[in-house]
This record gives C-alpha cells, structure tokens and sequence, in this order.
C-alpha cells in the first residue's frame, strides 16, 4: 500500500510540474508606450513598460544620454532632436530588448520675428531706385512692405523706384507661424531735385598686379549721378556703378568714367591708372605624333601659361629652334627627350620630358619557314608543324594540301586518306608578308593489311560440386527523405496540457482504486455472512 502512495504523490507532482513550469520559466517581451513622442522643447514624456511575462527589472535608455531603472519613469528632454528609446525588462528566466528608432522627436518652438531691414542708398534724385533687404531673424515666412509713396510689395527682398522729391517712410511687417511683427522707419528714404551736374570721380581696391589682375571699381561721384559709362583702357566697358574688371594682357592701361543726371553729365579719365605686370610663364607643350618610323616628323605646339614672348627648344638629337611652334624631323632610331624653355619679361621657365619621342626602324616582312614532327606515316597521319620564320610575323595561314587550313602559329593536322601533301605557310607582320611552299612534303600510305588467327578455347564442364560464384547484383537501397525536425521551443500549450493529461489520469486510477477496494469489502462481508 505504501508503494501504491508513492506512486500517485509522484505522478501528481510530475503533473503539477508540468503545468507551473511554463510560467515559471517564461523571458519577457519587451515592449512600452508613452503619453507624447513629440513636442516642442523642454517636452516631458511618461513612459510606460507594456512588457509580456512579469519582468522584475528594467533599464531604459532615453536617447539623450539619459536612463532609468524604474518601471513607468518620466523623462524630460531639453534640446531639440530626434532620440531612439530602448527598453531591456528581465526577471529570472532571462531578458529582453526592445528598441524604437526616431521614436520621440523635439523641436524648437517657433518665435514671433525681430523685424530689420537695410538700402542700397537712402537718397538720391529722382527716379530713385532702391534695393531693399530684409534682414530680420526667427526665419519669418512672408512679408508685407510698404514704401510710403503708396507702394507696397510682398518680395523678402524687393527693388523700389521713387519717382517724386520727399522724404518716405518705409515699414516692414514679417509673419510666421508664432506670430508677426512690424518695423517702421520715419523719413527713410530721401529724393531731392538735382540741380547741379554731377562731378565724376573714382577709386579701385588695387591698381596694379600681375596678370591676370582682376578689378574692383567703386563709383565716387558726386552730385547724385544716375547713369554710368565706364571705359577700362583694353576695349572693356560697363555701364553698372561699381563694376569689376578682368586685364588679362600686361601693360598699363587708362581708365575713363562718365557720370551723368538730368542736369548733364561729367567725365573723369586717369591716364596709366591700371599696370598690368606679366607674369613667369609656365612652359608645356605637346606634338601631334610621339612615335614612329624613321624617319620621322613630329610638329611641336607651346601650349605654356602666362604669355611666354621667347621659347628655346632642344630635341634630343642635337637639334634645336626658337620657333614659337616648330616642326623637328627625327633621321636616328631611338628616344628623345624634349625640353622647352619659355620666357617674358617676367622671367622664364623650363620643363623637360624624358623619351618623349620614339623612333624605331621600319619593320622587315617575314621569312617564312616551317618543320614538322612527321612528315611520312600510315593513316590517319598526325602531324604537329612548328612555325620557324624569322622577323617577328604576327599573322599565320596554313594550307595542308588536303583541301584544309588553319590560322594557329603551330597547328596538330591529321592526314585521313593516304597521298603525297604539298603544305603551305604565309606569314605576315607591319613590313608585308611572305609565304613558303613545301610540294610533297607530307606522304601518306595505306595502313598494310594483317591476317587474323583465330583461336579455338576448349569448352570446360563444371565439375560437381563445384561453386559457382554467381555476379554480384547491386541493389539500389529505397531513400526515405525525413523532413528536417522544426527547430525552436514547443508551443506554450504543450507543457500544461502534457500535465492535465497525466492529472486526469492520475485522478481517474484513484477513483477506480477506491472503487475497487470498496467492492472487495462487500463480497468479503457477504462471505462473512
């Protein structure tokens, strides 16, 4: 009997096991969910853990350098930006990690614009034409101005033309999304009647360098000119106020201004106002043919820098010339290195490069000759023929005589039917061809006729008793393909149902025990009786 106790308590416990062990062994799935995950700085999220199988730890990272240790924490970010949240919840059976890329995103709220703007000019006669410029902060998005004669424009940066004297007020209103603001500014903008002509008058930022020299003309009349006639002394002109000139050629130049308004009109000219100096050159060159057959032409072009007015060539054999782009015939096999010397008033510059031309003889046509391995044999005759020619040939065309070619340098032909072969080889290279003939160069007979004996085997009886081995029969054995076990765990449901299943059975073999025993005491009481 006690036997029989220890067998159920076991099977209970085994069964009990069975269904605790599922969720005592189970690692959390980390995941969570928050109030905001975006806004405008300082922006305070509340995370909360949303975690599968009871974690009771977990370590959350913030994205900006921030963390936690707490189940639902709050975290405020302070500087704009887009931030990852990872989230590792463990208890006992492990842990797990749950990351969110971009998942809050901070930005800067906007602010109303701190309106500002700046002119060109701020007076002048009339037509007064003017560019404004809005120099206002907080990134506005639209703009309203107006001039104060009665124009207005939306442009951040619009151009206005004053056609009456007075003086105008001009106001800028910017808007974004925060708001807008409004600048105003009295008697901005001044125009007066000219009365007088304008003197013309200028200066520059440099006036003088080396080539090329570019530049800047700054207007400095007075008397409130409206019009500009620039002439730069190299046959440049211009007609802006303040332009920028390019002198590319040495040498010294005059400047001449004309400035004008209603009232008429004055001109400036400074004679040798802009020197131009030259600078070193810097030699190169290049031919239109670097190799080939003596004897050989090569025409030579000066392609140097900063205008060379000398040039001194060496050819390498000897050679030279003072030609700006000279042509040079090479009479000698070999290479040459050439070297251009170029030169101004500035100074001078040399560059050299070596085996820059290369002449070779001209080439020679083959001498064409051949061998072979055999050249007499029964058939089918292999032959294998080695090309021997001289004076380097580059092509090759083989006639076999039996109505058959090849282009290899050393072909393997074999003869069929017997015969006397004449072959044949043209070769080729740069210098031309030539082709060699061999008559009958190749014999080929009839394979010779063989008597055949044939031998007569005795027949041997097989004596009694003797074994005889029978040939092997290979047996292809019948291949089963066992699909491959799924990998990974059981089902959740597996485990607890494995359990209920030995519970109801446990359970079961109790009660039909007990009713077994209790059947027994009544037929011994009947016995009894």
């Amino acid at each position: 009997m006690k036997t029989k106790k220890v067998v159920w308590l076991f099977l209970i416990l085994v069964s009990g096991i069975f269904l605790i062990s599922p969720v005592m062994g189970a690692v959390p799935v980390a995941s969570f969910i928050s109030n905001a995950s975006s806004g405008n700085v300082p922006l305070t999220v509340q995370f909360m853990d949303s975690s599968l199988n009871s974690p009771t730890s977990w370590t959350w990272l913030f994205g900006d350098g921030g963390f936690s240790s707490l189940q639902n924490p709050t975290h405020t970010y302070t500087t704009p930006g887009t931030y990852t949240v990872t989230l590792i919840a463990a208890n006992s059976a492990g842990s797990n990690t749950a990351t969110f890329q971009g998942y809050v995103t901070v930005t800067k709220a906007a602010s109303v614009p701190v309106v500002s703007f700046v002119t060109n000019i701020t007076s002048g006669s009339p037509p007064l034409s003017v560019q404004f410029l809005d120099t206002s902060t907080n990134s506005p998005s639209s703009w309203v101005w107006s001039f104060g004669d009665g124009g207005t424009s939306a442009s951040p940066n619009p151009v206005h033309t004053y056609s009456t004297q007075g003086s105008y007020t001009v106001t800028l209103t910017d808007t974004n999304s925060a708001g807008s603001n409004t600048t105003s500014v009295s008697n901005f903008i001044t125009v007066n009647q000219v009365t007088v002509v304008p003197t013309a008058l200028f200066k520059t930022t440099v006036s003088s360098g080396i080539e090329p020299l570019t530049v800047q003309f700054v207007d400095a009349s007075i008397n409130s000119p409206n019009s500009w006639v620039w002439s730069f002394g190299d046959g440049g002109t211009s007609t802006l106020q303040d332009p920028t000139h390019t002198y590319t050629t040495p040498g010294t130049y005059t400047v001449t201004l004309t400035a004008s308004n209603a009232m008429g009109s004055n001109t400036v000219s400074q004679p040798g106002y802009i020197t131009v100096n030259a600078a070193v050159p810097v030699a190169s060159f290049t031919a239109n043919v670097t190799s080939g057959i003596n004897p050989l032409s090569v025409q030579f072009t000066d392609t140097s820098n900063n205008t060379p007015t000398g040039w001194y060539w060496t050819f390498g054999d000897g050679g030279t010339s003072t030609l700006q782009n000279p042509t040079h015939t090479f009479t000698g096999v070999g290479s040459y290195a050439i070297s251009l010397g170029a030169s101004n008033t500035a100074g001078s510059n040399t560059t050299t490069i070596p085996a820059f031309i290369t002449v070779t003889n001209a080439a020679s046509p083959p001498i064409t000759s051949f061998i072979a391995d055999l050249q007499s044999g029964t058939a089918p005759l292999t032959v294998q023929f080695e090309d021997t020619s001289t004076n380097s040939p580059n092509g090759w065309q083989w006639f076999f005589g039996d109505g058959t070619q090849s282009t290899d340098q050393n072909p393997t032909h074999t003869y069929i039917q017997s015969g006397t072969y004449t072959v044949s080889l043209t070769t080729t290279n740069s210098g031309g061809q030539n082709t060699t003939t061999m008559p009958g160069f190749i014999t080929v007979s009839e394979h010779p006729v063989t008597s055949t004996t044939t031998q007569v085997v005795p027949t041997v009886s097989q004596m009694p008793g003797t074994v005889t081995e029978q040939p092997n029969e290979t047996q292809t054995a019948a291949e089963t393909t066992v699909p491959p076990a799924s990998s990974g765990t059981s089902p959740s449901w597996t485990l607890p149902l494995i359990g209920i299943v030995i519970l109801v059975l446990v359970v079961i073999a109790l009660l039909l025990h007990v009713g077994g025993r209790s059947g027994g005491r009544r037929r011994s009481g009947g016995r009894d009786l």
